[in-house]
C-alpha cells in the first residue's frame, strides 16, 4: 500500500498536508490520508482536498491494496495538497462505532449472542445478532447495560497484538473469523474493561463522548437473525 492511513493511529486528525502520488482522472492516491475508506460496516469519509483548486472528496475506497479518493472533478495542478475532513460526519461515525463494540460485548458476554452484521449511517447504526428470540424487554436490557458502560467514562485504546494471541482468547473474536485479516499483527480496540477486539475503524477516546444510546427499533429478520437500530445523543 502506497498510502499511510493516519486515521488508524489518530482518529482526531482533521487537517494535514500531503502529496498526490497518483492521479487517474478524478481518482487519486495520496501519500498520507485522514479519509477513512469504506470497510467493516463503516462508511467512507468525505471532505476537501485543497490544491490549485478545491476538490470535493466524494468517496474513499480500497482496491487492489490501495486507497483511492474519488473527487468531484479530474485532479490537476500541484501535487502538494491540504486535506480537510468533514469532521462532524466523521465524529458521529466514531461515536456509533464505539457504541457497536460496547453493545456487541454485552450481547456476547451476558446474552451469549454474536454480531452477524452491522452498518453505520450518518445518524444511526444497525446491528444484526444471532439471537433466537428477540423482544422489547431484551432490547431494553441491552440499552440500559450499554448506557451504564458508556456513563463510566472508559478509556478507548488502540493496541497492536499478535494474531495467535487474539485467537487464543475466544471472547476477543466477536465476528466471523474469516472477516479478520490474515496479518500476523492486528490492530485492536480496547474499551475500558468492557471490550477488546480486532478492528480497523475509527473510535472516540472515551466513552463519555458518546452521550446516551437509544435503541429505537427492532426487527426479526429470520431464524437466528435479529436486528436493532440505535442512535446516540
Amino acid at each position: 500500500m502506497i498510502t499511510e492511513p493516519l486515521y488508524l493511529r489518530d482518529s482526531y486528525l482533521k487537517n494535514i498536508d500531503t502529496r498526490v502520488v497518483k492521479a487517474e482522472g478524478n481518482l487519486v492516491i495520496l501519500e498520507k490520508t485522514i479519509f477513512y475508506a469504506t470497510s467493516g460496516g463503516q462508511p467512507n469519509d468525505i471532505g476537501l482536498i485543497h490544491g490549485d483548486e478545491k476538490f470535493q472528496v466524494l468517496d474513499v475506497f480500497k482496491e487492489s491494496g490501495e486507497i483511492w479518493h474519488k473527487l468531484n472533478m479530474d485532479f490537476h495542478g500541484k501535487t502538494e495538497v491540504k486535506l480537510e475532513l468533514d469532521w462532524e460526519r466523521r465524529y458521529k461515525h466514531m461515536k456509533l462505532h464505539t457504541s457497536i463494540h460496547i453493545i456487541s460485548a454485552i450481547a456476547m458476554n451476558e446474552f451469549n449472542a454474536r454480531i452477524t452484521g452491522n452498518q453505520i449511517y450518518d445518524d444511526y447504526a444497525r446491528i444484526d445478532f444471532n439471537f433466537q428470540e428477540w423482544n422489547a424487554e431484551l432490547s431494553k436490557k441491552i440499552e440500559d447495560r450499554a448506557n451504564q458502560e458508556i456513563s463510566k467514562g472508559q478509556e478507548v485504546q488502540i493496541l497492536y497484538m499478535n494474531r495467535d494471541e487474539i485467537f487464543s482468547n475466544p471472547k476477543m473474536v466477536k465476528v466471523d473469523p474469516s472477516l479478520i485479516p490474515e496479518d500476523p499483527v492486528l490492530r485492536v480496540i480496547k474499551i475500558g474493561d468492557i471490550d477488546i477486539q480486532p478492528d480497523g475503524g475509527t473510535h472516540v477516546k472515551n466513552t463519555s463522548e458518546i452521550g446516551k444510546l437509544s435503541i429505537y427499533k427492532i426487527e426479526n429478520k429470520g431464524k437466528n437473525n435479529k436486528r436493532m437500530y440505535f442512535k446516540v445523543q
